[in-house]
């Protein structure tokens, strides 16, 4: 009962650090609410595209009659603000940005009719990042293992907080999934989305690459140690913590930016 109650424990903690990632990264949309036509209405502001297509960048249900504005322009760059007029008609507004090369970046920022006369949507200028589609046997095992790594590295954490029973075998499989879903899964996906597999130590100075090597570097201390038989717990201990610091500092962040001027990928501030 209880090493059920710990998974379901542990289960829990993950998705909260799976989802305070998700929600605190430079990715995630920016939301809002507009008051137009007498009611309040919620937007989103997308900061996550897919090369290929023009983007549409506000997102909201019960957008329907909203007018307004789009300025955009290349992040980075001396460019001029190009615009255009949009609507929303049948929950899509035309507010689109072209697409771009994978990492590349567009800044932008909307204006929309409100109650108030013409509003901007926001605070200041909203910066959105392109990607190459990741195929699906590609993404979802890296989401997976990934999911999975953290899972076992929190209940292993609970077993070497309350001295429970070792966990001798559970720490090899972390390791396995930290392997399979950070360098081997993470790097091809990285490469779909961006055209480059490792942007990390020494090649570059990408934080979601560096942290990978991070933890990989402690999970390998206490793999060690724990079939060496020594000290186990402590670097267990270690290399969890390790990871709940590595998973509280929001994905994607100083991730690959497409450099306009030189034409090359390189690690987004």
């Amino acid at each position: 009962m209880k090493k059920t109650l710990f998974w379901v424990l542990s289960f829990v903690i993950t998705l909260l650090f799976a989802v305070f990632q998700r929600m605190t990264g430079p990715t995630y949309p920016l939301r809002g609410e507009l008051s137009a036509g007498g009611k309040v209405i919620s937007y989103s502001l997308v900061r996550s595209c897919e090369t290929g297509l023009p983007c549409a960048v506000l997102k909201s249900r019960g957008l329907d009659g909203l007018n307004g504005r789009l300025s955009w322009r290349r992040y980075k760059t001396a460019d001029q603000w190009s615009g255009e007029e949009f609507s929303c008609v049948g929950g899509e507004c035309s507010a689109r940005v072209p697409s771009q090369p994978p990492a590349g970046k567009v800044e932008y920022f909307v204006e929309a009719d409100s109650d108030q006369g013409r509003a901007r949507l926001g605070e200041g200028t909203v910066v959105t990042r392109f990607k190459g589609a990741v195929p699906a046997p590609i993404l979802v095992p890296h989401i997976i293992l990934m999911f999975l790594f953290m899972l076992f590295s929190v209940r292993i954490f609970i077993s070497a907080a309350l001295r429970l029973d070792p966990v001798r075998h559970s720490v090899p499989a972390t390791v396995s999934f930290l392997v399979l879903g950070g360098f081997l899964f993470g790097p091809l996906t990285q490469y779909y989305a961006f055209g480059q597999a490792w942007t990390g130590f020494p090649m570059g100075r990408d934080l979601t690459d560096n942290k990978a090597l991070l933890m990989l570097v402690f999970w390998s201390a206490a793999l060690w140690a724990t079939l060496k038989g020594r000290a186990a717990r402590f670097w267990v201990m270690t290399a969890f913590f390790v990871t709940a610091a590595v998973y509280l500092v929001p994905h994607s962040m100083f991730g690959s930016e497409l450099d306009y001027e030189k034409g090359v990928v390189v690690t987004g501030k």
